[in-house]
């Protein structure tokens, strides 16, 4: 029998996209799943609207009466959301599907496939942008967007295109084993980039598959987080930078594909190089006690963990 495969939707304030989102999740062709949505406290009507989806006899019937909806007392923020969700998950993988974007029906067979293939614990796809209603969207943003993952081609492992940039994108577009997440630890206390935290340390713990054979569908609409990103966005990213550097220095590397060249160090150097002098800079910062230290008491500050 095919794995379960625990599907959370974190929601907040994306009425008029999620009846969307469950359809893509209900349509895949991979039938062995359990919906897990947690609403964060919207103010509009998206916990209404997933309530009297998730009462249709028809989805529940799809899903073997494996739907679970719960809205939180207070606003946690995504991270806490989908721990929680996945705290409530009774699969042997996980997967997150933003509110607002959508999945391609092959995705989990494809992905699945392709991590059996290889002995992974998890893996991405390629990501699309679409628009607002739903269809391809052909801007230069979406362009530029996509163009991040382009950044993987003839790297030796993941890790080295992702030094600079979220390369996975979005926590929708993972699909992770239980086993890796309980090695590495949930998400992050970060409002923006624990997305790219916690791709970065799953990085360093097992080798992900990437396919083109699937895509997900990644809407952009005007209120992305990524596009609001201020100073405190920046911030985080330095943060995660900082950490993620250092556990390469460190070596508390567990991918055995990292670990195949002893050199594995200067690989990581040359990569954080390439994308210029801020970067390395950052890369010599991580080494520093001082910085170190300073990082620990911003960190508890903010409570990032």
């Amino acid at each position: 029998m095919e794995p379960l495969i625990s599907v959370v939707i974190p929601s907040y304030n994306y009425e008029a996209y999620i009846g969307h989102a469950i359809e893509t999740v209900a349509a895949q062709s991979y039938r062995n799943l359990e919906l897990i949505v947690i609403d964060d406290c919207s103010q509009d009507r998206s916990f209404e609207k997933v309530n009297k989806l998730a009462g249709n006899e028809l989805l529940r019937e799809r899903f073997s009466g494996r739907v679970t909806v719960r809205k939180n007392r207070h606003n946690l923020g995504a991270h806490a959301t989908i721990n929680e969700g996945i705290a409530a998950a009774n699969g042997e993988y996980f997967a997150i599907l933003n509110a607002d974007d959508l999945f391609e029906v092959n995705r989990f067979s494809a992905l699945m496939e392709e991590m059996r293939r290889k002995g992974a614990m998890w893996g991405f796809s390629r990501v699309r942008c679409i628009g607002p209603d739903g269809g391809p969207l052909n801007t230069e943003q979406a362009r530029l967007f996509e163009r991040i993952q382009d950044k993987l081609s003839g790297k030796r492992f993941a890790a080295l295109a992702a030094v600079a940039e979220n390369v996975g994108i979005s926590t929708g577009n993972l699909l992770f084993s239980r086993r890796l997440f309980d090695g590495i630890g949930g998400f992050k206390n970060y409002k923006y980039v624990h997305d790219y935290d916690f791709f970065l340390r799953a990085c360093l713990y097992d080798e992900p598959v990437f396919t083109a054979e699937t895509s997900y569908l990644y809407r952009l609409h005007g209120e992305n987080s990524f596009l609001s990103l201020h100073g405190e966005g920046i911030r985080e990213n330095r943060v995660v930078w900082l950490e993620f550097y250092r556990a390469v220095q460190k070596g508390e590397i567990a991918n055995r594909t990292i670990l195949q060249n002893p050199a594995y160090v200067q690989e990581f150097y040359e990569a954080v190089s390439a994308e210029g002098e801020k970067k390395r800079a950052l890369w010599k910062l991580a080494r520093n006690p001082l910085i170190r230290a300073g990082l620990k008491l911003f960190k508890a500050k903010y409570r990032m963990d």
